[in-house]
């Protein structure tokens, strides 16, 4: 018995029973299974620098709404921050504490800028020197342990006397916080708006407990004792922590030399550059090379004032060496925490790609592959 079947037009013996649909029908399906596939390779997953998990992507919040929302919240978190700053002030008009022969840390950051234009050889020198600028309290000032190219930014500071330039210097680091609410926002639009007030809150709040005071209560959510003591010495924390930000940002925006400088500029304090690393690595897939030049070209041009005579060697001894062992304070958590935060959700970013990447089919996966490649 002979069984004729036609496949494209064109009769074949084949096994009984088997067909094939005409050439326009198969096209249509191949048409089909190729828009499958396309849709199956846009479907939630990692690309490079956008977060899209299902639980992290949004549901039914519209993006105008987000952004009234977050605007709302980067207020209202703003507002509070000025509390706590307020509730520091009656610390930062003294310039030191009460009781206390020392001045507050800002007062390293203040003379320093004073000896690099009168002393630059004494600038990481301990305790008073000749020639230095008289606090007005305090008899001892804390050594300055940064880069040196941190002093530059100091050097305004000092057309106001000291305690005047210590109060512009808080207010100029409170006034970073609502932008770098505003940078996480944008550099996490395609996230879920829950995700980023709880970013936003940890960064702008910093609500966490710090060790060894574990325990946390009803006031520290929405009072912080890291900014207290942050505003109260004058530190430069908030400061470290908008370059960290910063860094993020402009990754996440693919413009990897302004992520660099910003990166560059973070180093005054290496400590959290160094641990922010695997974030920064993240986040530059692909630009590795002109993020870490623009890192390095940063760092050479701003500290190439270590060329002067004896400053590289008291920049070692007295801030490499002597340093060394300086534990963690109170305000040392603002940045710790802004770096935690945004390496926890870029990190569960990247766990959930490659799991979905490994879950997925064959085609899938080959595909993924090689858009990772280019």
């Amino acid at each position: 018995m002979r069984h004729s079947v036609k496949l494209c037009g064109s009769p074949f013996n084949l096994l009984p029973g088997v067909s094939f649909p005409p050439l326009e029908e198969r096209k249509g399906q191949e048409t089909t299974n190729a828009g499958d596939v396309g849709r199956m390779q846009a479907s939630p997953g990692v690309t490079r620098n956008n977060l899209h998990i299902p639980w992290l992507s949004d549901f039914k919040l519209g993006p105008r709404v987000k952004a009234l929302l977050v605007a709302f919240v980067i207020i209202a978190f703003t507002i509070q921050a000025l509390r706590v700053l307020l509730s520091a002030y009656p610390v930062m008009s003294k310039g030191v504490w009460d009781g206390s022969t020392s001045s507050l840390d800002f007062g390293a950051y203040y003379m320093s800028a004073w000896r690099l234009i009168h002393n630059p050889s004494q600038l990481y020198a301990h305790g008073t020197v000749a020639g230095d600028y008289a606090l007005p309290l305090g008899t001892f000032q804390p050594g300055f342990k940064y880069l040196p190219f941190f002093s530059f930014f100091m050097l305004p500071l000092l057309a106001l006397s000291y305690i005047p330039a210590l109060v512009a210097w808080d207010v100029f680091q409170f006034l970073l916080m609502p932008v770098m609410g505003l940078l996480i926002y944008k550099a996490l639009k395609s996230v879920n708006a829950i995700v980023i007030l709880v970013v936003i809150w940890i960064i702008l709040l910093q609500p966490i407990p710090f060790p060894p005071h574990y325990t946390i209560s009803f006031y520290d959510l929405y009072t912080s004792q890291s900014y207290y003591w942050q505003w109260a010495e004058g530190q430069a924390k908030v400061f470290a922590s908008f370059f960290i930000v910063a860094t993020y940002y402009f990754s996440k925006s693919r413009r990897p030399i302004l992520a660099g400088i910003a990166c560059g500029l973070a180093f005054f304090d290496p400590r959290f550059p160094v641990f922010a690393l695997p974030l920064f690595l993240i986040v530059n897939r692909g630009q590795y090379r002109r993020f870490s030049a623009a890192t390095v070209v940063t760092l050479a041009v701003g500290d190439a004032i270590l060329l002067y005579d004896g400053l590289a060697a008291s920049f070692y001894t007295n801030v490499l060496i002597g340093s060394l062992g300086n534990a963690w304070f109170q305000y040392t958590w603002i940045p710790f925490y802004t770096i935690v935060a945004l390496t926890a959700v870029e990190g569960i970013g990247l766990i959930y790609g490659f799991w979905r990447r490994a879950m997925a089919p064959l085609p899938n996966r080959v595909s993924d592959d090689a858009r990772s490649l280019r």
